[in-house]
């Protein structure tokens, strides 16, 4: 420390009757006045050199912060609208997709119908066609019996009338028995 600074302090401090306790002397105030004034000058520098500078980079810094809480305000405003949109629109789309299945499943059902009617009419030609074919073979096997009949009765008539009526007799009888079958031909069983 400088030793004139500590005589001050020290006569600064020793009690003197006349004098107060803080007692500045002129010495003292000489020697703080150019702190002062540098003190004064500089605040007035630095006030007119950085506070503005200062003040301004706050305050845009300030204004930037505004900005951007005004932005996220508006981007979560836009956000929430936009999820509202896609909860609509996937719900849309949930209804939509329940009509398109609805309708699948209707198409499916008319066309199962439309199956199951086109199989129970072809089972129904079928049996159609296999009872015309049945009754066919019946009458097929029929007339096979009353020919296969017709021809063995022939034969034993033949051998019992050639045993026992002679030729003329045997003509008349063929031709008789000839005319009952022709007539029991065209009648049914």
């Amino acid at each position: 420390m400088n030793p004139q600074w500590f005589t001050i302090l020290l006569t600064a401090t020793e009690p003197r009757d006349s004098l107060p306790m803080f007692d500045l002397a002129r010495a003292t105030f000489m020697q703080m006045l150019p702190h002062l004034i540098s003190f004064i000058v500089l605040a007035f520098i630095f006030s007119k050199l950085l506070y503005k500078p200062v003040k301004n980079i706050l305050q845009a810094r300030a204004e930037r912060i505004e900005s951007d809480i005004k932005e996220a305000a508006e981007n979560k405003t836009s956000a929430t609208e936009l999820k509202n949109l896609y909860d609509q629109k996937i719900k849309d789309i949930e209804v939509e997709r329940n009509i398109i299945l609805d309708e699948a499943r209707k198409e499916a059902a008319a066309r199962l119908n439309q199956i199951l009617g086109d199989a129970r009419a072809e089972a129904g030609d079928i049996r159609e066609r296999a009872n015309r074919d049945i009754i066919a073979e019946k009458e097929r096997v029929r007339t096979e019996v009353y020919q296969a009949i017709v021809d063995i009765s022939t034969d034993m008539a033949a051998k019992l009338v050639s045993a026992t009526i002679d030729q003329q007799a045997q003509d008349r009888l063929f031709a008789e028995a000839i005319d009952e079958l022709e007539a029991t031909v065209f009648r049914p069983f």
